[in-house]
């Protein structure tokens, strides 16, 4: 009993440890409203919060915007941190300043999951290191999973030793960082050094390079950008579509094709149109193909068919990889051996 009694004792004591933890550190967190903020000091920011003035943070401060949250402001000088949590956003009608040059302290843009950055004025980066001068110290932006930045006005990064845009995500997936007038930089700069940003510029590009960036531009369009986000339209003088485009991004994953020579050819064609010599044994891969520009392939439709087979189903005894058209879901299923399935897109990780 008494072995009884000191492990509920314990128990109380650690979960009274980590409530004393978890207040102070939700003490340290300042609610902001928009006051002048302290170096050393975090403030967070919940729900939506409109200022008609220009905010700093200060060097060593943290301003985060929790998740879902918005901050609408004028112009934003981040000698700090400003961290966006996922789907929340900011919102600047004028300019955004990240780092000091020369300072040799770090400062950060940090965009979470499906988070976005949306200027109508410009971004200018100063770069902590003096132009490399004193390394060890980096001004940046990061982006997560589906978030975006959209600059309306002209974009000029210092730095020449690091890149400025670093991707933070989701291995599989991408995010956007959308520059609509100038683009420029130090000579040896170089946007990102990561595939999954997505850099577009609208404008001119001088002295920048995108690194290992997926790019688009100069003078980028819809017509002539396979990496086009929807919601983005092609003028370049409207604003305020990061909103649309962190909406229409998918969230599924995708992978890269697999290279390499193909298992086989197609042996089996049936089409009405009129096809080259080679047709259908120059389409990898397959099995039989089917071609048509103004027919339908219908498969087997049936009533219904439950998810797991019940007595009374359309299909008595299925069998693993049987596909349906199920009329009353109004989906295509296929039957795993054990369930009925409606195809849909996801992941399959």
């Amino acid at each position: 009993m008494n072995n009884l009694n000191f492990v509920a004792i314990g128990e109380k004591f650690i979960f009274l440890l980590m409530a004393v933890f978890y207040g102070i550190a939700g003490a340290q967190c300042i609610v902001y409203t928009g006051q002048a903020m302290n170096s050393g000091e975090t403030y967070c920011l919940t729900g939506s919060l409109t200022l008609t003035n220009d905010i700093t943070i200060p060097q060593d401060a943290l301003l985060i915007i929790q998740p879902g949250a918005e901050l609408i402001v004028k112009g934003i000088t981040v000698n700090g941190n400003l961290e966006i949590g996922d789907a929340g956003s900011v919102k600047s009608e004028g300019s955004i300043l990240i780092g000091v040059f020369g300072s040799q302290k770090n400062s950060k843009v940090k965009l979470g999951t499906k988070s976005y950055l949306s200027l109508t004025g410009s971004v200018a980066q100063g770069d902590p290191t003096f132009m490399g001068n004193f390394p060890g110290t980096t001004s940046t932006i990061d982006m997560g999973t589906n978030s975006v930045v959209e600059i309306c006005g002209t974009f000029t990064q210092q730095s020449t030793t690091y890149p400025f845009v670093n991707y933070i995500g989701a291995p599989l997936g991408k995010a956007y960082y959308i520059v609509k007038a100038q683009a420029s930089g130090g000579g040896a700069s170089v946007i990102s050094n990561d595939s999954q940003i997505i850099a577009i510029a609208m404008d001119s590009v001088t002295a920048l390079g995108p690194g290992n960036a997926s790019y688009c531009g100069p003078n980028a369009t819809q017509a002539t950008c396979s990496l086009w986000p929807a919601g983005l339209p092609s003028e370049k003088l409207t604003c305020g579509f990061a909103d649309e485009i962190v909406h229409e991004i998918d969230g599924f994953c995708t992978k890269p094709a697999v290279s390499g020579d193909p298992d086989g050819y197609t042996k089996m064609g049936i089409t009405i149109q009129q096809k080259a010599d080679g047709w259908p044994g120059n389409i990898p891969n397959s099995f039989l193909a089917l071609e048509s520009k103004t027919k339908g392939f219908v498969i087997t439709r049936v009533q219904h068919v439950s998810q797991t087979p019940q007595p009374g189903d359309a299909v008595a005894e299925p069998k693993e990889g049987m596909l349906v058209y199920d009329i009353r879901d109004r989906c295509v299923k296929l039957y795993n051996g054990a369930q009925w399935k409606c195809i849909e897109r996801s992941c399959n990780d």
